[in-house]
Order: C-alpha cells, then structure tokens, then sequence
C-alpha cells in the first residue's frame, strides 16, 4: 500500500517552463525556479558563522552582481 504523493505543477519564474512534483525554491525571493535556473552560492550564516550552500535563483544572482 505505498502511495505516491500527489505530484503538484509549477512554474519557473524565469523562463515559464512547467513541470510537476517536487520544485525548487529561491532563498532570497523565494520563487519557484526550475534547475536550469537555480544555482548554489556560498552565503555566510550570521547565527552560526559558518558558510553554507544556499540555492540562488538566476534573477537575485543577476541583481546581487549588480550592485
């Protein structure tokens, strides 16, 4: 009796491609981004101190470049 969960579509935010299942999330926007367009970049903690992987979206890498 194993059950699947329910596999839920989204949506990338950047390029509108559609998929369904588990999705991927921006920690800074906190929008839905495919994998094409998330990538992870080393953030300092400020709680801990210690560096840790945190998944960027294409968008916020864009803008935190920018300034």
């Amino acid at each position: 009796m194993d059950q699947e969960p329910p596999k839920t579509p989204w949506i990338c935010h950047v390029c509108d491609e559609s998929g369904s299942g588990e999705s991927l999330t921006c920690c800074n926007c906190f929008k839905v981004t495919c994998a094409q367009h998330l990538k992870h970049v080393t953030s300092l903690n400020p709680e801990t101190g210690l560096y840790q992987l945190m998944p960027i979206c294409l968008d916020c890498a864009i803008r935190e470049a920018l300034h």
